[in-house]
Formats: C-alpha cells, structure tokens, sequence
C-alpha cells in the first residue's frame, strides 16, 4: 500500500472519529482575507506560504523542532510572507483542525486549511477553524478515492465561505480542473504514493498549467533552498508553500526572505 492510499485510511478514520474538531467554536468569522488576493498582491516578489507542521513524513528526519503556533508566527510574521498553510492531518502528521484555530487567532493573514481532504466534515472543520481556504487534491479524483465529484466538494467549501486550492501532481490531473471553480492551483512536487520528490514531472505539469491559463500558481513542497525557489519562479510560479525547511531552520524570518523572486524573474 503506498503513502497516499494508507493516508487516507487512516484520516477516514480520524475524521469519522466523534472527537475529531473538538474544541472549534460553533462557527467561523464571517469575514476573512482572501488567500487568492494575497497571493496576487506578493507576486512581483513572489508569493510565500509559510506552512505550520509538527511531523514531515517524507523526510529522513520526520520529526520537526518543536514550536507552539504562537512561537511560530512570532518568528516569521515579520518576514514577507504572503499567508500561512496549516497541516491539520491528525495521522501520521500529528495536526489538527485546532492547529489552524490558533493559527487563525495568531495571525491577521490568510491561512490554507491543509488536509487530504473527502468528507464535508473536514470542510465544516475548515469553517469553523477559520481557515480563508481549503487544499483540494486533483489526485484524489482521477484515481477515484472521492465518492462525489470533485466539483461538488469544491462547492461545498464555496457555500462554507472557503477559497479552494486545488492542487496537482502529474500532468493527467490538469484534467480535473476543467468543472472545478477553484480559486487557485498548486503544483506538488512530491509523489504522494511514494513521498519521493519529482521535480521533473511537476515542473512539466507546472508549465502547462501556466500556459493553461490557471491562475494563480502555487509550488508546494520540496522548497529547502534558494535553488529550489528559483526553479518555481522560473517555471512560472506565482507562490511558493515552504513547510519543513522553515520549520528548520534557525532564522525563518530570514530564510524565508532568502526565497523571494529575484529581479530577473519579475513579472514572469
């Protein structure tokens, strides 16, 4: 069984579980900054996403420095970051839905609801979480793990108040966003069945995307230098997520900064 397959099983059951969204309020705001403008107010300089995790399970080392929410955002909320993406996979990444609450209450930037998402309990937890937008995962789709279609599940999280990434991996999933109103995409460059990183099929997928017309774009994952930013821009990114690496790192702020769009790939 590989990762993506076994991920989700699991977060079935996380989900189906009756304490699963303990401690989230009734409901969520019912006003909360776009992550879709964010992303294409940072895009000369290029969009970052700082993203919220505990556990990392496709590195060697899967256990990340330990940091509350409140630590986290106070070391990086300086740095010019366009929003903030949460990990709210209880198996496997030791998240949860109340993760993004505190994310949300710590910070007046957009935060991504990040799970496997297929059930309207994760989006009402998203809701409720006060999360500005919720991770779709084409994927899911085209290998036939959802139960509804895809562009249902994006409604859903529409009528929730919830802006929706969808995401992809290879280039047959691009198919999948021809029904669905999402309100950005991403690109991962991560295999989720093996966890290995696949720069050249998501760089391929990345640029057609591009020429696709969706927008905007978003490089998810794999992001642990400069280099790494750089071949986002150049592939046409309009934001980058950064997870592991600023979790790292003992100067995030600063790190994060080191990953803005140089001069010569403005305006790509």
């Amino acid at each position: 069984m590989g990762f993506l397959a076994e991920i989700l099983r699991a977060n079935g059951e996380a989900v189906r579980d009756l304490h699963y969204g303990d401690g989230l309020p009734p409901h969520g705001p019912t006003r909360r900054p776009s992550l879709r403008a964010a992303v294409k107010e940072h895009h000369a300089k290029g969009a970052l996403l700082a993203e919220y995790k505990r556990i990392s399970p496709g590195q060697t080392t899967a256990a990340l420095p330990a940091r509350t929410v409140a630590d986290f955002v106070r070391e990086i909320e300086s740095a010019p970051i366009a929003g903030y993406s949460c990990l709210a996979t209880v198996p496997r990444f030791e998240g949860a839905p109340r993760d993004v609450l505190d994310l949300v209450r710590a910070t007046p930037r957009p935060v991504l609801f990040k799970d496997f998402v297929v059930d309207d309990r994760q989006l009402d937890a998203a809701e409720r979480s006060g999360a500005s937008a919720v991770l779709l995962i084409a994927r899911l789709a085209h290998e036939g793990y959802l139960d509804r279609p895809l562009a249902e599940l994006a409604q859903a999280a529409h009528r929730r108040g919830l802006e929706v990434l969808l995401e992809f991996h290879a280039k047959a999933e691009l198919s999948e966003a021809e029904d669905v109103a999402a309100d950005m995409f991403g690109v991962n460059v991560r295999n989720l069945d093996t966890l290995r990183i696949d720069r050249r099929t998501a760089t391929e997928t990345l640029r057609m995307a591009g020429q696709a017309g969706l927008r905007p774009l978003i490089g998810l994952s794999g992001v642990e230098s400069a280099a790494d930013a750089l071949a986002f821009w150049s592939a046409g990114a309009d934001g980058i997520l950064v997870g592991s690496a600023v979790a790292r790192s003992d100067r995030p702020g600063d790190f994060l900064t080191s990953l803005l769009r140089p001069a010569a790939t403005e305006g790509a």
